[in-house]
């Protein structure tokens, strides 16, 4: 069977769509996962969560500043709060199954919200222009990551420092519940999370999709991924097993 990894979109768009950048599903298909993008529909939730073995995050607009307790302020891209509500549900149910997560960008920050943390909201405001973490038009750009060696993190990606495609203009401010930082960008701002206890929680402020194909470090967040999500497969078939009667007990009935 399949490893299959739940992958969040953007939508429902004002175009009426759910839509998926390619990046996500080629770099779980490259890791030997089998890709299924969900849709931004909190009543389904519980119904996509037996379907897969793992989960992604992706990019998109700003959270709603009221989720984590800001007044709206400007600049600001185009809000989704119904996205934000069913990607927050997404997060606390995996969180709660322990189901292998990777968080990406706007994902990254869904989590933190979810679990309490708070959000930069422009930051420039916060940390300067010492780094540029977003182009014009919200084009990407490419800056230094560097890693706590004792970290998860660390060992997932085999280094301690490289470049990253970056295109966000808010980040995480306090840390929610659990949550540890485990990289940072040269201006300190918090670039990647894991979990204190959680098998595979990840969150990453850049954009490891963009260059997967190109970049072994940045594929290998997908490969850990999906072996972590394999792993969970296999504990929650056999728990399964455990649970049900036996051919014999159920001949015995």
């Amino acid at each position: 069977m399949s490893i299959v990894i739940g992958i969040s979109t953007f939508g429902p768009t004002p175009r009426g769509r759910y839509e998926c950048p390619q990046g996500y599903p080629n770099a779980v298909h490259r890791a030997g996962g089998l890709p299924l993008p969900i849709p931004a529909i909190p009543e389904r939730i519980p119904e996509y969560l037996e379907l897969i073995d793992g989960l992604i995050l992706i990019g998109g607009e700003d959270i709603d500043p009221t989720a984590y307790g800001v007044a709206p302020r400007k600049p600001l891209s185009r809000l989704n709060p119904y996205r934000d509500r069913a990607e927050m549900a997404l997060t606390r149910a995996a969180v709660e199954r322990e189901l292998p997560t990777l968080a990406i960008c706007r994902g990254m920050q869904i989590v933190n919200v979810a679990l309490g943390g708070g959000i930069h909201s422009h930051l420039p405001d916060v940390f300067g222009d010492l780094v540029t973490h977003v182009g014009e038009e919200w084009a990407v750009l490419l800056h230094e990551i560097r890693v706590d060696a004792d970290s998860r993190l660390h060992g997932w990606l085999g280094t301690d420092q490289f470049s990253s495609l970056s295109g966000h203009h808010q980040a995480i401010s306090t840390l929610g519940r659990g949550l540890h930082a485990n990289a940072w960008a040269p201006d300190g701002v918090i670039e990647a999370f894991e979990h204190e206890t959680h098998p595979y929680l990840v969150g990453v402020q850049w954009h490891p999709e963009l260059n997967a194909d190109k970049d072994p470090v940045q594929q290998r967040l997908f490969d850990r991924l999906v072996e972590a999500a394999d792993v969970h497969s296999r504990c929650r078939a056999l728990e399964k097993s455990l649970s049900s009667p036996s051919s014999s007990e159920r001949a015995k009935a």
